[in-house]
C-alpha cells in the first residue's frame, strides 16, 4: 500500500464512528491534492460516483459530493440516475457528516448518497454505463465515475471522448475503471450522448510510423496513478464486503437517515 491509502484511519483509533464511503472519499481527494495524478486533473472533482459490480445481480451505486448538500436534493439525485439508467433500485442511506482525518481534525461537512440497483454493469457486454452518470451529474462542471469490476471483462467500452459539452477520459488499472468528466456547456441544446463501445478510428500512414515521445515521463506517471488507484480498489472492496454483511439485500428502503 502506498501514501495514498487508508485502512483504519485515525479517527477509527480514537473512537469516532466508522464511515466506509467517507473515508473512500477522503482517500481520493487526498490522492489528487497529493499530487499523484496532477498531470492528469489539477482541480478535484465535485463528486466522486463509485459503482461495485457484485455476483449477485445487485450492485452498490454511491456517490459523495465535496461539500454539504441538501439531502433531500442527493436523494432525488440518486433517482434521477435510476431513472436515467433504467435500473431498479433503492435508496440506503443519505447523510451529511464532518468526517475526520487521519491527523484527527474536523474536515468541511460532505454529504455522501449510498445505494443499490440491478445490473449496472453487464460485464458481457464489454462496455460500461457512463452516459447515465453524465445526464444526473449534468449541473456540475468537474466529476469522477470509478465502476469497480473483479474478475475478467472483456473490456471494450469507452475510452476517451471530446466534444464542444464535454470531456471524458479514461484512466484503467486491474478492477478499476476511472472516468474523469468534464461538462463544458450547461445550456438548453448540451448534448450529453456518448457510444457505449470506444469507435474505432482509421489511422493514417503518418499515425502508423509516429513513435512515442517521453515515454520515461509517461511510464512514472501511470505508475502514480496505478498505485493510487490500486490502493482505492484495495479499499473499495474491503468496503464492499463489510457493507454486504451490514445491510443484506432484505434491508428495507430508507429515503434519508442522519446518524449522530
Amino acid at each position: 500500500m502506498n501514501g495514498c491509502a487508508v485502512g483504519r484511519n485515525e479517527s477509527q483509533q480514537r473512537g469516532y464512528p466508522y464511515t466506509p464511503m467517507r473515508s473512500i472519499l477522503l482517500a481520493l481527494f487526498a490522492c489528487l491534492l497529493a499530487g499523484a495524478v496532477t498531470a492528469q486533473q489539477e482541480i478535484p472533482p465535485q463528486v466522486i460516483v463509485v459503482v461495485i459490480s457484485t455476483s449477485t445481480g445487485e450492485d452498490h451505486v454511491n456517490f459523495a459530493f465535496n461539500t454539504a448538500v441538501p439531502e433531500k436534493e442527493a436523494a432525488e439525485r440518486f433517482k434521477r440516475l435510476l431513472s436515467y439508467g433504467g435500473w431498479q433500485g433503492r435508496l440506503l442511506k443519505v447523510r451529511t457528516e464532518s468526517p475526520k482525518s487521519q491527523t484527527g481534525s474536523t474536515l468541511p461537512p460532505l454529504t455522501d448518497v449510498i445505494g443499490r440497483a440491478r445490473n449496472v454493469i453487464d460485464r458481457r457486454s464489454g462496455g460500461l454505463p457512463v452516459e447515465p452518470f453524465l445526464r444526473a451529474f449534468s449541473d456540475l462542471d468537474i466529476f469522477e465515475i470509478y465502476f469497480l469490476v473483479q474478475g475478467d471483462m472483456p473490456f471494450q467500452g469507452l475510452r476517451e471522448w471530446t466534444t464542444r459539452d464535454l470531456q471524458l477520459r479514461l484512466t484503467h488499472t486491474p478492477s478499476v475503471y476511472r472516468y474523469q468528466v468534464r461538462i463544458l456547456r450547461h445550456a438548453a441544446d448540451v448534448d450529453l450522448s456518448v457510444p457505449f463501445h470506444q469507435p474505432v478510428p482509421e489511422q493514417t500512414p503518418q499515425q502508423l510510423n509516429h513513435k512515442p515521445t517521453g515515454l520515461g515521463w509517461r511510464i512514472a506517471g501511470w505508475a502514480l496513478v496505478s498505485l493510487a488507484l490500486g490502493s482505492l480498489a484495495y479499499l473499495v472492496m474491503r468496503w464492499a464486503t463489510l457493507h454486504a454483511s451490514r445491510l443484506p439485500a432484505s434491508a428495507p428502503h430508507h429515503e434519508s437517515t442522519r446518524e449522530g
